[in-house]
């Protein structure tokens, strides 16, 4: 892919280039012209022929995905994905809203030094930013939080750009991220094992910050111990120069735990104890909440107000099963009986002029028809009652769970198939010394993938 910057090339007869922005590891961003709107859009490229590593490609298209899931004013609005095929190369596109301004980098390259407040009203809008990226379902990871990401307008507004890094936690905890992305003085020593959590995005936005008030890189500042020591060199109140302390601590459990726990206590407000990046609904629709509380997990699954189909069919065979069980036992019953009880063959007690004996000799083989019938129905039947003693005494019924850590073994998500409706089933489940715990059937597929990565990620600490 040719350099475009001064081409005025049209890609996909829709976008004019009209100039380079920046470079990053992954892609070429341009400005261009949308000409359907004639708005200015920031236009990421990233070619398949001179790309020598697929891990590229695969970040470009979870930028893509994550970025069209995304609404905040403070993120550029995504427009489009798209690829283009020449007889040479195959270019894959991101079109996203120009965000108007320059980024921090540049004002400080201009000369431009910023105040404690000015700093502080930066540290508000971009925590509340991460605040919406940790809210989301999986919450997203930006992972490359510096000053070449962060554009300012005059008027002090902020915009958080370039996600060709982003990761969600489910993609961590879940398949074992193991790139190390991000750039080198605003990553989280974290990073550098290729791990990232919800307060890696603070540390990247604690050094940015540092390089606002020092104009120096903080891979240049003195560093004790991996922290960097920045108070001999900044003139900030003392409450600042504590929360930055705490934000760029090199050890993840001693930093902020959550963009909104940072930005409580920026505020001068108390933090709560607990770990806030855990503690959300996942979306207005799910049933779960998460609290991890240091040394304890809680995980409560709030009862299911309007129960699904496949519940409400189970349900239903539940209690058909509760006439048939009966009919099905006093059929054969009543036919022993007709065998041993003596009946007077010679007298005429039914309509038609019938005697009992041709009644009975009528009718007995329509009951055994009607007996094997029943039993067969029966027998199907009650295979599906005993999905729904699996559905409630196993993944319905409330009832509390406490599990050493010691005594997990581990934690996966495992199958059941259910023959009758042709159909399979995934559940969470708890393999511990003593017993195996099932939970979750009836929950989104994404939401128990989520939920084992958690459980996975916090056994993996506590032990």
């Amino acid at each position: 892919m040719e350099t475009l910057e001064h081409s005025e090339k049209i890609i996909a007869e829709r976008y004019r280039i009209i100039g380079k922005l920046g470079q990053g590891g992954v892609g070429i961003t341009y400005a261009a012209v949308d000409l359907n709107s004639n708005q200015k859009v920031a236009l990421k490229a990233l070619s398949l022929r001179l790309t020598t590593e697929w891990k590229k490609i695969e970040l470009f298209e979870r930028e893509a995905k994550t970025l069209s899931g995304l609404n905040h004013p403070g993120i550029p609005r995504y427009i489009d994905y798209f690829q283009v095929d020449t007889s040479q190369d195959r270019c894959f596109y991101i079109a996203q809203q120009l965000a108007p301004g320059k980024s921090l980098a540049q004002w400080i390259e201009n000369g431009w030094k910023p105040n404690e407040a000015q700093v502080r009203h930066i540290a508000y809008q971009l925590l509340e930013i991460l605040a919406y990226l940790q809210s989301l379902l999986p919450p997203a990871i930006h992972r490359d939080i510096k000053p070449q990401n962060i554009i300012l307008q005059k008027n002090g507004r902020v915009f958080l750009v370039d996600f060709g890094a982003v990761q969600n936690t489910y993609h961590h905890t879940v398949t074992g991220g193991s790139t190390v992305v991000g750039t080198y003085g605003y990553m989280a020593p974290e990073q550098f094992r290729g791990k990232a959590v919800l307060s890696t995005d603070l540390y990247g936005l604690g050094t940015t910050l540092l390089f606002l008030l020092t104009q120096k890189f903080p891979s240049d500042l003195p560093r004790q111990k991996l922290k960097v020591k920045f108070r001999d060199r900044v003139s900030i109140s003392t409450e600042f120069a504590e929360w930055l302390d705490q934000i760029i601590e090199p050890a993840v459990e001693d930093r902020f735990q959550s963009a909104k726990d940072a930005l409580l206590a920026l505020r001068g407000e108390q933090p709560s104890g607990i770990n806030p990046e855990k503690m959300f609904k996942r979306s207005p629709q799910s049933r779960i909440t998460l609290i991890d509380a240091k040394r304890w997990l809680f995980i409560h699954i709030h009862p299911d107000r309007s129960p699904s189909r496949l519940k409400g069919f189970f349900h239903f065979i539940h209690l058909t099963c509760k006439v048939l069980l009966p009919c099905s036992l006093l059929l054969p019953i009543f036919h022993l009986l007709l065998g041993v009880i003596p009946v007077p063959l010679g007298s005429t007690v039914s309509l038609f002029k019938y005697t009992v004996a041709d009644w009975l000799g009528k009718l007995f083989p329509l009951f055994v028809f009607i007996s094997i019938i029943a039993v067969i129905i029966f027998t199907v039947f009650y295979a599906l009652m005993c999905l729904c003693w699996i559905d409630y005494y196993l993944f319905t019924r409330p009832r509390p769970i406490q599990i050493s850590p010691q005594d997990i073994q581990r934690v996966k998500l495992s199958g059941i198939h259910l023959p009758l409706l042709k159909k399979s089933m995934t559940f969470c489940g708890i393999r511990a010394k003593s017993r195996n715990y099932c939970f979750g059937l009836f929950l989104p597929q994404a939401e128990k993938e989520w939920l084992v990565g958690e459980l996975s990620d916090c056994l993996s600490k506590l032990k």
